[in-house]
């Protein structure tokens, strides 16, 4: 009889506390489709399920529990109610160890060009802002020879 309500209290803490793991994995799960982008959609989903079983479970069980007779043995004990997130416990760990994807060589190469054309289009939109008419166009070559004729005055410099 005092196992009995003893198990009462440790029922009724062990659900809620079964019931926070659940939203903390709900949780989890919203965080990695913006984190964990190794994770497929499938596989969350997959987790989501688990989860939603477990809760199910929950549901079914504490509802067979208020309609037993509290003098009979309980349908569920406290002991019960950790052992149902194994699974769910297995696979977000399995999950959470998958190393990210390395990036893409290719990815590299297109960040290279992107690069030297923003360095080019740099300096074409500071010509665009002086002034956009055909004499900017011409201006800025007057520039460069004039860039490249001190360099070579330098050069003799330093012989």
């Amino acid at each position: 009889m005092f196992s009995r309500m003893k198990e009462v209290g440790a029922r009724d803490e062990a659900v809620t506390e079964m019931n926070k793991k659940l939203e903390k994995v709900a949780a989890l799960m919203k965080k990695w489709e913006t984190t964990m982008p190794q994770v497929t959609e499938e596989e969350r989903a997959d987790i989501i399920s688990k989860a939603d079983d477990v809760k199910k479970w929950i549901t079914e069980k504490v509802e067979a529990q208020a309609a037993a007779d509290p003098s009979t043995d309980p349908v569920f004990t406290s002991s019960e109610v950790p052992l149902q997130t194994t699974e769910l416990q297995a696979a977000i760990s399995k999950l959470s160890r998958r190393p990210k994807p390395a990036p893409k060589k290719e990815e590299k190469k297109e960040e290279k060009k992107n690069e030297t054309d923003t360095e080019s289009g740099e300096s074409g939109t500071e010509e665009k802002e002086d002034d956009s008419s055909e004499e900017s166009k011409e201006e800025p070559k007057e520039e460069e020879e004039e860039d490249a004729a001190p360099s070579e005055d330098k050069e003799g410099e330093e012989l």
